[in-house]
């Protein structure tokens, strides 16, 4: 028994799962298998201390075993988590109802000694006989479900599927060809063309990463560099791409090309790295590249403002010269307000906004607002996406200073970007 709760521990857990299976099985029977997982629980013993956060988690198993009906097994498998076998009725809601009145139950204030608690639960959950039929089935499967739940924020309680099994094993594989696939020289670089309005010439490119892998195929950026962002790999791979993009820049002088501007994207990881601000500027002296021919691409996240090393790092770099654009704005967490608190010399909208600005839409009123305001604070703005006349015809019209999408150029490999016609076209 768990010497904390007096609940089953995560072995006696398992072998009670067994027999509840087998029961259910012998009655013809349904039966959720949950577990449940107090969202940031670290946060309780960090900020109230592990005494406190005991005496949490001691007043959750009691009102989970309280809550329980006649068979329903409630075990602690972990720190901050649980398992819960509940036998259901077989109407079609069942299930549901089931977890829902887990979550209720995690989820209602706790007072401990006058201090008052609003916690959250993310939960995974399968049900037999549909789900799985042996408790390993159950078990793992509902881990499947609950890292779904997890991924997606927490906050929420989530069925298994066959989907989350066949995402969770990509994710195995994908995690386990990364760490080789830099040495192995699987990744390469895709350039798309940015162009001025004010004059319709090229401003530069943006270095996208692509990843081929042998026998996974083609992997998104979207889903391979959150995970070398957990890892730690994003420092190695963020220097290759920040040096095959400088080295492609340096060659671009024997077309003619000598003022462009190279962008590349860079993870919040990178600006925690005390030594990155130095590789970005021995990258572009190793080429014999100027620091303002140079643009580094940020996402914002909340590191950005809990990070005191992370805008010193951008407004470090800032000063050298080297130029700092703010990308994908209108998602995520950004926001007009932050925009005073990052050293950025430029706002890229995002392309879903751009991609309904020549529909009479919400979509078209903001982009128009936000080129205007945003010039008033001094800074440039490019549009991602613009695929449509229309659309490029609308952000001259706003004054918008820079546009990219498939309308002007699609990304190309380096083999294949004819850069002595972009230079002819210039003249």
């Amino acid at each position: 028994m768990d010497a904390l709760t007096g609940l089953p521990c995560r072995k006696e857990a398992f072998a009670q799962l067994e027999v509840a299976v087998n029961v259910v099985r012998a009655a013809g029977k349904r039966m959720v298998v949950a577990l449940v997982d107090i969202d940031r629980f670290y946060r309780v013993n960090e900020a109230l201390g592990t005494d406190f956060g005991n005496e949490v988690l001691c007043i959750m198993s009691k009102r989970l075993a309280e809550a329980r009906m006649v068979s329903t097994r409630v075990s602690r498998v972990g720190g901050n988590r649980f398992l819960i076998a509940m036998p259901v009725e077989p109407e079609e809601n069942g299930g549901l109802q089931a977890v829902e009145a887990i979550k209720n139950a995690v989820e209602r204030p706790i007072d401990v000694k006058g201090t008052e608690l609003y916690l959250t639960s993310s939960i995974g959950a399968t049900l037999f006989p549909q789900d799985g039929r042996t408790s390993e089935q159950l078990i793992t499967r509902a881990e499947s479900a609950l890292y779904q739940s997890k991924l997606q924020g927490g906050n929420r309680a989530r069925f298994y599927n066959l989907e989350d099994t066949i995402q969770l094993n990509r994710r195995i594989d994908i995690e386990a060809a990364l760490r080789p696939a830099l040495y192995l020289r699987q990744f390469r670089l895709s350039y798309q063309p940015i162009y001025r309005m004010s004059d319709g010439k090229l401003r530069g490119f943006e270095a996208l990463i692509r990843w081929e892998h042998p026998q996974l195929g083609d992997i998104s950026p979207s889903e391979f560099i959150p995970l070398a962002e957990q890892n730690g790999l994003i420092i190695p791979i963020g220097e290759w791409v920040l040096r095959e993009a400088c080295k492609m820049l340096a060659g671009m002088s024997k077309y003619g090309l000598c003022s462009l501007i190279m962008s590349i994207n860079i993870s919040p990881i990178q600006l925690l790295d005390p030594t990155f601000s130095q590789t970005v500027l021995n990258a572009l002296k190793d080429h014999h590249l100027q620091p303002d021919s140079f643009e580094l691409e940020i996402t914002e996240n909340h590191l950005l403002y809990t990070s005191d090393t992370a805008i010193s790092t951008l407004s470090w770099l800032r000063a050298t010269g080297v130029r700092i654009a703010l990308d994908d704005f209108g998602i995520g967490y950004s926001s007009l307000a932050n925009l005073k608190q990052l050293p950025i010399q430029c706002l890229k909208i995002d392309k879903s906004f751009v991609k309904k600005i020549d529909l009479q839409s919400a979509e078209r009123i903001i982009v128009e607002g936000v080129i205007k305001l945003v010039h008033k604070l001094g800074l440039e703005v490019i549009a991602e996406g613009v695929e449509y006349a229309e659309q490029y015809e609308l952000l001259s019209e706003w004054g918008c200073n820079y546009v990219q999408g498939f309308l002007l150029g699609k990304p190309q490999e380096p083999d294949v970007l004819d850069l002595s016609m972009i230079r002819r076209s210039e003249e």
